[in-house]
């Protein structure tokens, strides 16, 4: 058990004890409060990467829009709340520096081609391998996963238009802004598709295991 999970049972145990709650609603609180912390670490960390490397805006919009879309497409995990948090921060930091980095050496049309491309993409790769579940929730129910696949897909269409707008007002505006946040959205959408496939779950599997090795390093050197 994580020390989230701890955590989470501690506060849903009180809680519960307060509001006299059966065990099954005690349960569902501690869900409940272990989603809300991994939420707000994983926000924190984020905003911290953003504001020491001064991409706050860019690492805001590509994880916002990764997690509307992973919310029902679902994707690869990391083993513990700790490293996924970790993860989301290194990699959204990282594609927001390559953003800001590199976004400016790009003609408008090649940048508006190369959005496109990827947005078609991501929505082939949404439409066959949407929603992925984990080893916890395979998400047998057939149901259940036609209308994931199909909210994830109109939340695919849904980004895209909004980065087709963001552009086309760019050709009146000249606001570099809209540029930045058009590219962002699109990044954070391939990041997400990318996490359906295998590819997704082997970067996954790489950044868990070298942040394993490191707790473990790290609890050895404390004791």
């Amino acid at each position: 058990m994580s020390n989230i999970e701890k955590v989470s049972d501690i506060i849903a145990s009180k809680l519960a004890t307060k509001l006299i709650m059966d065990s099954n609603e005690e349960e569902v609180l501690a869900y409940g409060a272990f989603l809300l912390i991994q939420t707000i670490m994983s926000i924190l960390l984020v905003l911290v990467f953003g504001f020491v490397f001064n991409v706050i805006i860019e690492i805001i919009i590509i994880s916002v829009s990764a997690s509307i879309l992973r919310k029902y497409s679902g994707g690869a995990h990391a083993t513990s709340p700790i490293n996924c948090a970790i993860i989301g921060m290194i990699v959204f930091g990282v594609l927001s520096l390559l953003v800001k980095q590199f976004l400016f050496n790009f003609i408008f049309w090649h940048l508006t081609l190369i959005i496109i491309v990827s947005f078609v993409i991501d929505f082939y790769i949404i439409y066959k391998y949407s929603p992925v579940g984990t080893v916890t929730k395979p998400l047998k129910n057939e149901i259940k996963r036609k209308r994931l696949k199909r909210i994830s897909i109109n939340c695919v269409i849904g980004l895209f238009i909004s980065s087709i707008i963001l552009l086309s007002i760019y050709l009146y505006t000249k606001q570099i802004i809209l540029i930045n946040i058009a590219t962002c959205i699109s990044v954070g959408v391939v990041w997400q598709s990318i996490t359906l496939v295998s590819l997704g779950q082997k970067i996954i599997d790489f950044m868990d295991k070298v942040l394993g090795g490191t707790n473990k390093i790290l609890r050895r050197t404390n004791k």
